[in-house]
């Protein structure tokens, strides 16, 4: 979205196929984000079969209410979930919104007979439309970008998946096509970018990244709001894959000796029910749950808060993990703390900043110590460094224009 923005303000004739909202799977949609593309032309089709909408239907009798947001891993599973959980991973490869490929393959091949685009850049997840890609390269003497914004088939909820052998060669497979016949294949940091070079046997030189970015004009029209209280905000999907029990160990540590600390403790977005219940157990914490709010909203309580909260997840491939909301939060000037590895992607950015530290999972004591630390500090102004300023998404669009101009 904000990629094709900015290529445009730069000169690029950008249009883009998608899914009608109405017709698309998600339990929730930020129509407020629509201001940031008005001057790209979109073309809109129907979504096909979706097998989420389904499982939503027969779950709660809507359509949307409970289509899964993220995998949040609850540990109760009914016999339904465990179904669809196993039709989902071996019925529908490489996921669930294969469905759409059908409806946009059509539009995609009009738009190129009719204006003779230069290339087709297909981004995922959801990794099914990249397949898009490969069927538009198969027909038509275009270039082709394929843009990595997690793993395929390492990405950190397919472990929870029980896939067939067969299955598995079959997602390999696709994936393969879709790497070996893509120009460029593109991602959003070194280490996704190795671990996708490694799968090919030649011309490893296409693989590139671009770090994930934030918004300025956004963060400019915010203001920090203190509260009362110090502040903790957690801001977005928080699922059981990754780390929340250092917090909640050292929130409890710190507010059992200290009860009469007033910290509030903010979540954003969609929550395992089992964090949200470990943080209502923590003595004395104000726990303020607001749920799914607008992505300017999300980034006013950025503002506000006095400490930013980012839990990686914990499993095989984590260090990959180089999101959009960490360079969100690290853009916001206020501090940061991030439980992940120190030697991944988030680490190495951690490392060159003042206003942001990064713990290993299970490091209670120096978690503790650092909250403890800045509760105790006067309340922090806001810090922008100049070395996260250069990660603008205008900046990061500047890259992917010359990258483009570049593969012509």
């Amino acid at each position: 979205m904000y990629f094709s923005n900015h290529l445009k303000q730069l000169g690029v004739e950008v249009e883009v196929v998608t899914i009608n909202s109405d017709d698309a799977a998600y339990s929730v949609i930020d129509t407020t984000l629509m201001d940031n593309v008005k001057e790209v032309p979109t073309h809109r089709t129907s979504g096909g079969f979706q097998l989420l909408k389904l499982y939503s239907f027969i779950k709660s009798g809507s359509t949307h209410k409970s289509i899964p947001a993220g995998n949040l891993g609850n540990k109760k599973k009914s016999t339904f979930d465990k179904i669809a959980s196993q039709v989902r991973a071996n019925l529908f490869v490489p996921d669930a919104r294969i469905g759409w490929n059908k409806q946009a393959i059509p539009v995609i091949k009009k738009l190129i007979q009719e204006k003779q685009f230069d290339i087709i850049i297909t981004t995922g997840p959801p990794h099914s439309t990249h397949l898009i890609g490969a069927s538009i390269k198969k027909e038509f003497d275009i270039k082709w970008l394929a843009d990595f914004r997690d793993p395929w088939r390492e990405v950190y909820y397919n472990s929870l998946f029980k896939k067939s052998k067969r299955a598995d060669k079959k997602d390999a497979h696709l994936e393969k096509i879709v790497l070996e016949h893509a120009d460029i294949i593109l991602t959003v940091g070194p280490s996704m970018g190795e671990l996708l070079k490694n799968k090919l046997t030649s011309n490893k030189e296409k693989v590139k990244y671009i770090l994930n970015g934030f918004d300025e004009s956004k963060f400019n029209e915010t203001n920090s709001e203190r509260y009362t209280e110090f502040t903790i905000a957690h801001i977005g999907l928080w699922s059981l894959q990754q780390a929340y029990q250092e917090i909640t160990h050292a929130l409890t540590e710190i507010l059992t000796k200290n009860p009469l600390f007033k910290i509030r403790f903010i979540l954003v977005g969609n929550v395992a029910n089992e964090i949200i219940e470990a943080l209502q157990a923590v003595p004395h914490l104000i726990l303020d749950i607001r749920g799914k709010i607008s992505h300017q909203e999300a980034l006013q309580e950025m503002k506000n808060a006095d400490l930013l909260l980012n839990c990686l997840a914990i499993l095989p491939n984590s260090k990959l993990l180089l999101s959009g909301k960490l360079m969100e939060y690290l853009a916001s000037g206020n501090t940061s703390v991030v439980i992940g590895p120190k030697d991944g992607d988030a680490g190495k950015i951690i490392d060159q900043l003042e206003n942001a530290f990064i713990f290993e999972p299970n490091d209670f004591k120096n978690l503790t110590a650092k909250i403890l630390e800045l509760y105790n500090q006067p309340r922090n102004l806001l810090v922008l460094n100049e070395k996260i300023t250069r990660y603008s998404r205008k900046n990061t669009a500047k890259e992917l224009y010359e990258l483009l101009k570049n593969s012509l």
